[in-house]
């Protein structure tokens, strides 16, 4: 089969190589769209140490059943399904209780040793298939994954109806929260974001209230915003130094501040412990929850959130470092970007 492989720093090549077989309760899924992730340019960068080459990267992946492996009991060739790519242990004390994407001996379908979907096939458990109907395309199953990882945190922390909700980034993250909060009923959502397209952006998707990172006192806006109160969650989906602290600095006393976005390597973040003393809050990190696939899929399903138009750019897969460049040099015009097979 044909595959794109990392194989050293902005270095990606284009092999044939041999078709993978399923064990005892996988499947081999033929491909049909994988989504380009963020992470995976860093990877092909060097710039984040999540896998070693050579390795198929590729963890946003929708296909079609092709074959069964033995003691598959559940799935069907030709179902069309994404992949929950979190490889669990199904023991461990954060499996027992749902947190498998928490499993102490877990693994991630993408990353070594598990090669990902920039690839005409790959295997996966069958316990991490999701079947999706058929209003919903290869294309964008392929980037739902992208935006389980904000509705996860939003699912396990909940949002009030009516709450201000502030977030910063404009990226695809930053997207879904947006889209999220306003179909979890939030009552205003403010999104701080840089540039004339992200701009555009977040208004096509939800924003009540926009602001200009660029030209604006972002914190002053906010405070305008919410008659100086702050916002009740200030959600950082932009990951920089500046964010971080602002994020804490935003958000209203006793208020929920939800970290997605990863800093630099090299960044120093100054943490302000003391404003979040003094202000009560309530710090989470985000990074994904397994038990959001279907509800998020049932959502997209039922038209309360616009997944399609989050794809703005389509390549082969002979094409995959044009697309890792559009992330790589900061394409203003990508949201997300998909290789599409057939």
């Amino acid at each position: 089969m044909k595959a794109a492989v990392w194989t050293d720093i902005h270095k990606i090549e284009i092999r044939e190589v041999p078709t993978p077989v399923p064990g005892k309760g996988e499947v081999l899924v033929k491909v049909k769209a994988a989504g380009v992730c963020a992470t995976d340019a860093h990877i092909i960068s060097g710039s984040f140490a999540h896998a070693t080459p050579p390795c198929i990267l590729g963890h946003e992946i929708c296909g079609e059943v092709a074959v069964l492996g033995e003691g598959v009991e559940d799935a069907k060739v030709g179902d069309r399904v994404i992949i929950n790519t979190i490889i669990s242990c199904g023991k461990c004390e954060y499996c027992k209780s749902g947190r498998n994407e928490m499993c102490l001996s877990g693994s991630e379908i993408g990353y070594n040793p598990h090669d990902g979907g920039y690839a005409e096939y790959m295997v996966a458990p069958e316990h991490c298939l999701v079947k999706i109907p058929d209003c919903i395309s290869d294309k964008e199953g392929a980037i739902i994954e992208s935006a389980v990882c904000p509705a996860g945190s939003i699912l396990r922390f909940g949002m009030e109806l009516g709450a201000t909700v502030f977030i910063q980034g404009g990226g695809p993250a930053g997207i879904a929260y947006t889209q999220l909060a306003k179909a979890c009923g939030a009552g205003k959502v403010i999104v701080s974001v840089r540039g004339d397209e992200r701009i555009a952006y977040a208004k096509q998707f939800g924003a009540d209230v926009v602001i200009d990172a660029m030209n604006e006192n972002v914190l002053a806006r906010v405070l305008e915003e919410t008659a100086g109160v702050g916002a009740k969650y200030s959600i950082d989906a932009a990951g920089t130094v500046s964010s971080i602290d602002l994020a804490i600095k935003a958000a209203a006393n006793g208020g929920e501040v939800f970290f997605y976005g990863i800093p630099g390597k090299d960044d120093q973040i100054p943490f302000p412990v003391t404003d979040i003393v003094l202000k009560h809050l309530n710090i989470h990190g985000c990074c994904g929850n397994y038990l959001t696939w279907e509800p998020f899929v049932n959502l997209i399903a039922g038209g309360r959130f616009n997944i399609k138009d989050m794809v703005t750019h389509e390549f082969r897969l002979e094409d995959l470092s044009k697309a890792i460049d559009l992330i790589r040099y900061k394409d203003r015009s990508l949201i997300k970007a998909v290789i599409v097979m057939d």
